[in-house]
């Protein structure tokens, strides 16, 4: 047996990616140093009743602490539900980087995209886990948090880009948490011991549950144990012999009960052959070495296969060595009494008068025996084609056909019965054999096949996040730090065949426009709320540190986005005072992103355009950047006191069916014409006479 020698297989064993994976879960020392004064009632969230629920599953307070600390979500949610594992996971990152999940995403409609974003990468997870992970991340102004995800999505897409076409992704979906189920009661066997004190110590092992437990003071009473099963291992001093008793040869569970071992295999065997061909291919990729890979992987196939061939010809054999002995006997009968019956028996002198001396039933046997040992010899032959027997078997069915002549032809069922018990004991031991020696290698390896799996659902992690990045065309941002956000190129995620935007906020070097703050206009379904999207998306992506969805950008490091969706008709009076105190968030000196939606909705339309103003100078006072879509855009800037550009989206014009042509990037310093202009000035164009005076008249007063 290896014992435990194995309890390192599959650890990785070399390359930054396992040095990263090892520490994922895990706090620095100086992390610690600060945290030691936690208490689990510190964290949000956190009540006595989750308290308890934790500290009974990770076994102390500390221990979960740890965890929860460590962010290990696949562990939290074997002890709360998913949601709020990704939430502690939250945490537990903020508190490692001294920032609050909740800060950056000021707004509903923040964090109305940001979940939007969350769940498209999520849907690129193979994994339960990596599905968990990646809804755990979160954007944030920390330049140390987010250096550390660009890190983590440089060598993400790294692994994407490697392993594209190596069909890992199916393996991976077959990979989860390892179950751990109790093992089945072994019925079949027992284990006797003479000694109360051995006894003892099997059953606080937890023998007792897992197979018969038996103490015997004498032959006799271990005599009637082994009568009640097909195979008994004793340990003890008695003297006793029988075909279904072995002495015990060791104490280790894989010996005394190797169906514990191999049922934990069993019942994972499909997630563990998933995880040993992904881990191969990481090894073929060069990505990670895993020692003891492959004597794993064919102690699986051996797991497998179950039964060998000759368990299974022994198995058969029992099947078969009854129907096949009655059929034989059962032809030679009537073999016996179709060669009688066409016989006739013819006496000479001499056995005429012995046949007066003997009877006639002795003369009649001897000239009968002939027949008799030729049927008996022909059925043996005839059971024997139908059994594939080994070695001295075909000896043992000799014995079952050493019978007597006479009629009917009895079968000697004792030997029948001998003979089917040892081939049963036989293929019992046979198994028995087998099943130990696999427990025994395996039994040093169920922590590596753990370590494996926990490896791969946080590879998994990471590939899933380069595969989003890869498959998304996303390009890491460059960071700044001052207030501005612009791209090239963008492609807004929630569109399917989004087409290419650029617009820019502040100093990017993209544009030679560098105002922060900018007031959008354009026509309706023009694309300017699409625009707004892209926009917190870049920002949203970027202060995660995840690369965003454009061929070119920079972005300056905000403290708080804000995005106010456009609203449904005029607000009431306290909707309206609402929307102010949510805006009046924007009065600090922190650098912030401000998107705003047609807010002229939040009241009467003479007072939007001068509210407007206010609030965009506001963002100028106070250093921020920020959009606004509006229809006043010519109103608002009567009031403006500071420098605020406005931009527009553009509309070409209508083809034949009335519908816009746009083009979708902005133009800056201009100030877009409305859809009802557009749809008047194709009038002008289309009509004539008196119908096209009308128009012109309605197209003047634009």
């Amino acid at each position: 047996m290896k014992e435990n020698s194995q309890s390192s297989d599959f650890l990785p064993a070399k390359g930054r990616l396992a040095t990263l994976l090892s520490n994922s879960i895990n706090i620095s020392t100086y992390e610690m140093g600060w945290t030691m004064a936690m208490e689990l009632r510190d964290i949000p969230g956190i009540g006595p009743r989750l308290k308890e629920r934790l500290v009974q599953h990770f076994g102390s307070e500390e221990a979960a602490l740890q965890v929860v600390l460590g962010g290990d979500v696949a562990a939290l949610s074997g002890a709360v539900s998913e949601r709020q594992a990704v939430s502690l996971a939250r945490f537990a990152s903020a508190v490692r980087h001294r920032v609050r999940p909740e800060d950056f995403l000021a707004t509903e409609e923040a964090g109305r995209v940001c979940d939007q974003i969350l769940r498209i990468i999520a849907g690129f997870a193979h994994t339960d886990y990596a599905r968990l992970r990646l809804s755990a991340l979160f954007p944030s102004s920390s330049m140390e948090l987010i250096q550390e995800n660009r890190r983590l999505a440089g060598e993400a897409v790294s692994l994407a880009q490697r392993l594209q076409g190596t069909g890992i992704e199916d393996l991976l979906r077959k990979i989860g948490p390892l179950r751990e189920r109790p093992s089945p009661r072994v019925r079949d066997r027992a284990l006797v011991v003479d000694s109360a004190k051995v006894l003892e110590g099997f059953r606080a092992r937890g023998l007792d549950r897992l197979i018969d437990l038996h103490l015997v003071e004498n032959p006799m009473e271990l005599r009637d144990v082994v009568g009640g099963y097909r195979q008994v291992g004793f340990l003890g001093d008695l003297e006793f012999e029988s075909r279904n008793l072995e002495n015990v040869e060791s104490t280790e569970v894989w010996y005394l009960v190797p169906e514990a071992i191999l049922a934990y295999f069993q019942e994972n065997l499909g997630i563990i052959r998933a995880a040993l061909s992904a881990a191969e291919i990481l090894e073929q990729a060069g990505i990670e070495e895993f020692p003891g890979l492959q004597g794993t992987s064919a102690l699986m196939a051996d797991l497998e296969m179950g039964e060998d061939q000759e368990a299974c010809r022994l198995h058969d054999l029992s099947q078969q060595l009854a129907p096949a002995v009655e059929e034989a006997f059962s032809w030679a009968n009537g073999e016996i009494r179709r060669q009688i019956e066409a016989s006739s028996v013819t006496l000479g002198g001499k056995e005429l008068l012995l046949a007066l001396g003997r009877g006639v039933s002795e003369v009649l046997g001897v000239q009968m025996r002939g027949i008799y040992q030729r049927v008996l010899r022909d059925a043996a032959a005839r059971a024997l084609d139908r059994l594939d027997l080994r070695g001295g078997e075909a000896v043992k069915l000799e014995e079952v056909f050493a019978v007597e002549a006479g009629f009917p032809l009895q079968m000697d069922r004792g030997a029948l019965r001998r003979f089917e018990q040892e081939v049963l004991s036989a293929r019992e031991a046979r198994i028995l054999r087998a099943r130990r020696r696999l427990a025994s290698e395996l039994f040093g390896r169920k922590e590596a096949v753990k370590s494996l799996i926990r490896y791969l659902m946080e590879f998994d992690f990471r590939y899933s996040l380069g595969c989003f990045c890869l498959s998304s065309g996303l390009v890491e941002a460059e960071l700044t730090s001052h207030p501005c956000i612009g791209f090239l190129e963008g492609r807004n995620l929630f569109l399917r065949d989004a087409e290419p935007v650029s617009y820019a906020l502040g100093d990017t070097s993209l544009t030679e426009f560098s105002e922060r703050v900018s007031i959008l206009s354009g026509v309706n379904s023009g694309g300017k709320t699409s625009l707004l999207d892209l926009m917190a998306q870049v920002a949203i992506l970027a202060h995660m540190g995840l690369p965003v969805p454009a061929r070119q950008s920079r972005v300056g490091l905000f403290c708080r986005l804000f995005y106010f969706s456009k609203g449904r008709g005029t607000l009431s009076a306290g909707a309206f005072e609402t929307a102010l105190r949510k805006f009046s968030a924007v009065e600090d000196d922190q650098s912030k992103l401000v998107l705003a939606d047609e807010l002229e909705a939040i009241t009467e339309p003479g007072a939007s355009a001068r509210i407007i103003a206010a609030m965009l100078d506001e963002l100028n006072y106070h250093g921020s950047a920020g959009v606004f879509v509006s229809h006043l855009a010519g109103e608002v800037r009567r009031f403006i006191k500071t420098p605020v550009r406005v931009d527009g989206i553009e509309a070409e014009g209508l083809d034949s069916q009335n519908n816009l042509v746009v083009r979708r990037s902005p133009r800056y310093n201009h100030l877009a014409r409305s859809t009802p202009e557009l749809i008047l000035a194709r009038l002008v164009r289309t009509t004539r006479g008196r119908e096209r005076d009308f128009y012109r008249r309605l197209l003047d007063k634009f």
